[in-house]
């Protein structure tokens, strides 16, 4: 298993979230215990960050019992706020399920330089994006796929279903189809380092007309949760 972290100026975005995610796979999997100083390892790792980096925890079952390694790695500039991810749909029957897995040969295999794969189950319903979690925009409500054991709920889902209100916006998880997402007034997705991003279509010329909604959910955001 891994997991991915944003830090910068010493301190590390939604530290609680990610290391209770990690706990939970961890226990559910092999029936191991992440060291209690793991929290402590993280905090003193971010302690000489500055600028924005991506920690990397990863956790690694061998016979001798769990190994847990920690990378930082600088992060490059960032790309234009209205720089869009083109999704290309890919069916997946039953998705790739809840957890964040260090192989990642299918995703991979299923990416190219231009385009993230969409995944979608065996019925056009949209699963998630990549790493990332989908959204669509539908006037003022934001519906993400429902966490059903099919994909990975990112940390950064759970911080915008609990920040939406705030932002004048009504936040649902619901199934949503492929022809839905088309209809929708924008699509998006969220990760914890991009936080929030444009998407479109890979048969899309531009991202649709609402986008531009996005720039005040990555915002608010990009001030969640830091400690």
């Amino acid at each position: 298993m891994f997991d991915t972290l944003l830090a910068r100026e010493r301190r590390v975005q939604a530290l609680a979230r990610h290391l209770e995610r990690l706990r939970s796979a961890v226990s559910e999997l092999y029936g191991w215990a992440v060291p209690t100083n793991l929290e402590a390892e993280v905090r003193d790792t971010a302690s000489a960050l500055i600028e924005p980096h991506r920690l990397r925890i990863d956790a690694i079952p061998r016979s001798d019992g769990l190994v847990i390694e920690i990378a930082a790695s600088r992060l490059a500039a960032p790309p234009p706020p209205d720089a869009a991810v083109a999704l290309r749909p890919v069916r997946v029957p039953g998705g790739i399920g809840p957890y964040k897995w260090r192989d990642r040969r299918l995703i991979e295999s299923l990416s190219d330089e231009r385009t993230v794969p969409l995944i979608l189950d065996a019925g056009d319903e949209l699963l998630e994006a990549g790493s990332m979690n989908v959204w669509i925009v539908e006037a003022r409500r934001i519906v993400t796929p429902p966490a059903d054991g099919r994909l990975l709920a990112g940390v950064t889902r759970a911080l915008l279903l609990e920040a939406a209100p705030a932002l004048g916006l009504e936040a649902f998880t619901e199934p949503i189809t492929l022809g839905r997402a088309r209809a929708a007034d924008a699509i998006f997705v969220t990760s914890s380092i991009r936080r929030a991003a444009p998407a479109l279509l890979d048969d899309a010329v531009e991202p649709a007309p609402h986008a531009d909604a996005v720039t005040a959910i990555r915002d608010a955001l990009d001030v969640a949760d830091w400690s």
